[in-house]
């Protein structure tokens, strides 16, 4: 099968790292045989994205665009050239310079279309942009009628789904792919001993991962620090990863008195971010409970499984789904009781050894790239049936 994929960020740059969703999908359907052609957007106009980000090599043809310029109908018509070659055309997210020229493009050759819905994206542009007009115009009305448009649709949370069951789309057609982890990657055999050297860290280490950007929770994180630290001084904090937001978050910590007691290692390449959790005794996901936290499906948090951590995480929907009982769950949005779960899990060493090996074999039995993969397959089955009538 001849797959195009269309995605609205920058598959090779590090401040963008929720690209990894689309080419994990895409590496593992040239595994199956499966040709692949990814179309992607610069993370900044006229400047190569490899000047900014990583060099990696994927086993599939990607093909750059600039995400301002050209025109809209001249996107759309250079997509439709380019889809002449795929038998479907899969788009993630709603974003309006991808979203139409990919169906644009799937009807005027006739050809099935997928849609992966991976975040409820009006309620991260209005908690992240403030922006109520602009949330319309760009994010609700494609989020409201996109689906009018496509074949199938994957949703990566129970939260989506709920969306996509306020819109009256089939139950059929929708398709649970929450994300995965890499189970080679990620994994308890990998050593981050080098990391705890470099950074000197010869204490036990308590982890945040994730963007600090947009919609983001590390001030809970820091917070919690600031409890354990103020009573405890055989630990250490890291906040691993980087953003426009990384800043105000320094600032918070300066502000807690964190400033020599917690570090921030800014932007990793997701290549290099196993190594950090391996790094370290106990993971953290900490959320706010809002209506975008409970459409989102973390990426940390499958990544913290397949590493095989302990993990303190906010008790929202679709995170208790994925943890189950591989980690300690805590009211969203209070850092006091992050902090007494972590505190725990630090004077507990059978406790945190048991939470790990559940977590590992939970990302094993369910959240991994090979899981999500076959369930893309089916959607797309489901998108010929859609499209063509097919029995």
């Amino acid at each position: 099968m001849n797959i195009l994929m269309m995605h609205p960020h920058d598959i090779y740059h590090d401040l963008e790292p929720w690209t990894v969703r689309i080419t994990y999908l895409a590496r593992e359907l040239v595994e199956r045989g499966h040709q692949i052609k990814l179309v992607y957007h610069n993370f900044e106009p006229n400047r190569n994205s490899r000047d900014g980000g990583n060099n990696e090599q994927f086993p599939f043809e990607t093909i750059p665009y600039n995400r301002i310029g050209p025109g809209l109908s001249q996107r759309c018509f250079k997509i439709k050239a380019l889809a002449a070659w795929a038998d479907i055309i899969h788009f993630q997210k709603c974003t309006f310079y991808v979203a139409i020229p990919a169906i644009f493009a799937a009807y005027s050759h006739n050809r099935p279309i997928h849609y992966d819905w991976d975040d409820w994206e009006q309620k991260i542009y209005e908690q992240s942009a403030q922006n109520r007009i602009g949330s319309w115009i760009f994010f609700q009305q494609m989020e409201r009628w996109l689906p009018n448009l496509v074949d199938t649709i994957s949703v990566a949370s129970n939260g989506i789904k709920q969306l996509t069951q306020r819109l009256n789309f089939p139950d059929d057609r929708v398709y649970y792919i929450p994300v995965g982890a890499d189970l080679t990657a990620f994994s308890p055999a990998v050593n981050g001993k080098s990391v705890r050297q470099r950074y000197g860290w010869d204490k036990k280490l308590v982890l945040y991962h994730g963007q600090i950007s947009g919609t983001n929770y590390v001030y809970l994180f820091i917070k919690a620090a600031s409890r354990v630290l103020s009573i405890r001084n055989d630990v250490s904090f890291v906040v691993v990863g980087g953003g426009d937001r990384l800043p105000e978050a320094r600032l918070l910590a300066q502000k807690e008195g964190l400033k020599e007691r917690l570090t921030f290692t800014g932007e990793v390449s997701h290549n290099d971010i196993p190594l950090f959790i391996a790094a370290a005794d106990i993971a953290v996901a900490s959320f706010d409970d809002n209506s975008q936290s409970r459409c989102k499906s973390p990426l940390k948090v499958v990544e913290y499984l397949a590493s095989g951590k302990p993990i303190v995480a906010s008790k929202l929907p679709e995170v208790s789904q994925m943890l189950g009982e591989a980690g300690i769950l805590v009211d969203p949005g209070d850092p006091e009781v992050i902090a007494e779960a972590a505190m725990k899990l630090l004077d507990d060493n059978d406790l945190r050894r048991n939470l790990g090996i559940k977590a590992r074999k939970r990302s094993e039995l369910i959240y991994n790239w090979e899981k999500s993969t076959d369930t893309l397959l089916r959607a797309y089955e489901k998108a010929f049936t859609a499209r063509y009538g097919l029995t």
